[in-house]
C-alpha cells in the first residue's frame, strides 16, 4: 500500500492502508532483521514469544502483522475533573470521554490524559462532601460479561473502514445480544452504540473511516443520545427487529 509519511504516518493512516491491502487478498509484514536483527527478543521479550509460538525467528524472518484494536477513544461522559453525571462517580483513563483527543488520539497522549485527570478527580474527590460511607448495597454482582460472541461481529463489520452495509450488519447482529440478558448483553451494548453512532456520522473524520463517505465535512457536528433513542434507531433499521414485529 501506498501512503504519505510510510513509516511515520499516524497509526490509523497505516491501519487503514494495512487493512485495504488485506481485504485486496495481500499481505503486509513487519521487517525488523536490518534494524534489530538479533537485539529484537532483549527488546521486545513479549513479541519475540509470541512470534517463536508462531514458528517465525523475527532476526531472520519477516512478521506479519494485520489491524487490531489497541485503544477505544469514547466511555463516560465527564467534565474536566472526571465528574459524571452520576453522582459521586468520577472516571478517568480509557474509560472515559473527556473530550481531550477530539477524533482521534495521538500516540501516547492517553499516558498523559490518564495522569492528569487522574490527579484532577481525586483533588475533586478530596473536596466534596462524603455521602453514603460505610453503606451497604443490596444485591448480587452482575456475572462477568462475555465478549467473546462479540469480537468477531465487530472485527467484520466494525473496523478501520466501514460502510453503510457493514454497519447495518453489526447493527443487526448486535442488537438482539444487546436485548438479551446474556452474559454478551453489556458488550453487545457497547459495541451497537458505536454501530448507530458510526451510522450516523455519514463522513470521515479522525480515526472514524467510511469508504462511503471517504471525505470530511466543513463543519464538525456532535449528536448525543442516551440508551433508548440509540435503541430505537437500531430497532427501525434491523432485519432482527422487523422480522421479530411481523
Amino acid at each position: 500500500a501506498r501512503i504519505t509519511g510510510a513509516e511515520l504516518a499516524p497509526r490509523d493512516v497505516v491501519a487503514r492502508a494495512i487493512s485495504a491491502e488485506i481485504a485486496r487478498g495481500g499481505k503486509v509484514f513487519l521487517d525488523a532483521r536490518d534494524a534489530l536483527g538479533s537485539r529484537f527478543a532483549a527488546r521486545f521479550p513479549v513479541i519475540a514469544a509470541l512470534c517463536g509460538e508462531a514458528g517465525i525467528d523475527p532476526a531472520t524472518d519477516l512478521i506479519p502483522v494485520r489491524p487490531a484494536v489497541h485503544y477505544h477513544m469514547g466511555g463516560v461522559a465527564t467534565d474536566a475533573n472526571g465528574r459524571s453525571s452520576v453522582p459521586g462517580l468520577w472516571v478517568a483513563g480509557e474509560a472515559a470521554s473527556t473530550g481531550l483527543h477530539g477524533a482521534n488520539r495521538l500516540a501516547s497522549n492517553s499516558l498523559l490524559e490518564a495522569a492528569v485527570m487522574g490527579m484532577r478527580a481525586a483533588r475533586d474527590i478530596s473536596g466534596a462532601p462524603a455521602s453514603g460511607a460505610g453503606c451497604t448495597i443490596a444485591g448480587k454482582l452482575p456475572a462477568p460479561a462475555d465478549a467473546s460472541l462479540i469480537r468477531p461481529i465487530v472485527s467484520r463489520h466494525l473496523g478501520v473502514l466501514r460502510n453503510a452495509g457493514a454497519l447495518q450488519g453489526a447493527i443487526a447482529s448486535l442488537l438482539p445480544l444487546a436485548e438479551g440478558d446474556g452474559a454478551a448483553a453489556d458488550p453487545a451494548i457497547v459495541a451497537l452504540l458505536i454501530a448507530v453512532f458510526a451510522s450516523l456520522r455519514m463522513e470521515s473524520r479522525g480515526a472514524h473511516a467510511r469508504t462511503d463517505f471517504p471525505l470530511k465535512l466543513a463543519n464538525a457536528g456532535r449528536r448525543q443520545m442516551n440508551l433508548s433513542q440509540a435503541l430505537e434507531i437500531a430497532r427501525a433499521t434491523s432485519p432482527y427487529s422487523l422480522a421479530r414485529s411481523a
